[in-house]
């Protein structure tokens, strides 16, 4: 320490003040775009996981759906109207069970998925008086198609759920319908908004395909078509493959809840339209379905055969034979009706 010229005390050197240097925008930047990384694959992990925890839980679900289903039949000789029947009537404890975890509409159910199924590999037959009687000592009907498919996890894999009565649930590769034409259409996935059709749109699980001023059609993987009229309403309920190889047959569900559709299935293929009143089974053949406001399903068959079953009875179509299946309002002694046989 000295003194100035005037006697003042002066600080000549005092200890160097330590200089803190900030991080640059360089380094601040390279840290973000690390941080966003790690949180990026962070969330697809997490995601990845929920996907899976979902898709487990939607096929515990369906096994207890085939459960019920089973257990209802036993006890009551009939599947029931609607899957909402199983919890008020306590063959299922929890409601919940029937929503699947990946549904995103507000008020869906497996409902919207409820097959009553049509046999295969043979039908129950009608004496002269037109009444159902059993089948002759040997004959046996195919009695496992799927009851309740899912088709909410096509996204994660391209795998559709199904349940099957008095089995397990399977999960089975699906595969895509493709919209040949689209005049006038709009489709529905969902929970989303209505958009409208373009050609070659390829339909998933789910899809509600409407018809307005035009005739649209949709092929299926293994060339089946359907021409859907004007003013029809119908939806692509799943397509999937029963099997490992392309060679496996495809089997198609589809839902007709308005307006006239003709189908022309592929000879082996699989293929049910279901309508608010029975369900349509054919393996190769064509036919023409025609839906009424009040749910009145007609049916001609042109080519091959048709097998309908409704949630208590079943029967083969005849050849060449329009005829009319109506709801059934007096109870489910006799739910199938035909008229013109």
């Amino acid at each position: 320490m000295k003194k100035n010229r005037k006697g003042s005390l002066r600080f000549d050197r005092l200890k160097p003040r330590s200089r803190r240097r900030g991080f640059t925008l360089v380094q601040i930047v390279v840290v973000l775009a690390i941080i966003l990384i790690l949180a990026s694959l962070t969330v697809g992990v997490f995601a990845k996981g929920r996907k899976g925890a979902q898709r487990a839980q939607c096929d515990t679900n369906l096994k207890a759906l085939a459960i019920a289903l089973d257990a209802f039949r036993q006890e009551n000789a009939r599947y029931p109207l609607t899957l909402s029947e199983l919890p008020t009537r306590k063959y299922l404890d929890n409601a919940d069970v029937l929503t699947c975890p990946s549904d995103p509409r507000d008020a869906g159910t497996y409902a919207d998925y409820y097959i009553p199924r049509a046999p295969r590999n043979g039908f129950v037959q009608r004496d002269s008086k037109n009444n159902y009687k059993p089948l002759p000592s040997g004959r046996v009907i195919k009695t496992e198609p799927p009851i309740v498919v899912c088709p909410f996890h096509e996204g994660d894999g391209e795998h559709g759920a199904q349940a099957f009565v008095g089995r397990a649930t399977k999960q089975f590769s699906t595969r895509p319908a493709q919209l040949i034409a689209a005049a006038g259409s709009t489709i529905e996935r969902p929970g989303e908004a209505p958009i409208p059709a373009t050609t070659n749109m390829e339909l998933h699980g789910g899809d509600r395909i409407r018809t307005a001023g035009g005739m649209a059609t949709i092929r299926f993987a293994d060339g089946t078509t359907c021409e859907i009229k004007s003013g029809s309403d119908v939806t692509v309920l799943q397509s999937f493959v029963q099997g490992s190889n392309n060679a496996s047959p495809l089997y198609s569900i589809v839902r007709q809840v308005r307006g006239s559709v003709t189908y022309t299935v592929n000879q082996g293929s699989d293929f049910d339209v279901v309508t608010p009143t029975a369900t349509a089974g054919a393996m190769g053949t064509k036919f023409e379905i025609t839906v009424d406001a009040g749910g009145v399903s007609s049916i001609h068959l042109t080519q091959g055969a048709v097998y309908l079953a409704t949630l208590q009875k079943s029967g083969e179509a005849p050849l060449g034979v329009l005829y009319t299946i109506v709801p059934n309002l007096l109870g489910l002694s006799d739910p199938l009706t035909l008229l013109g046989l």
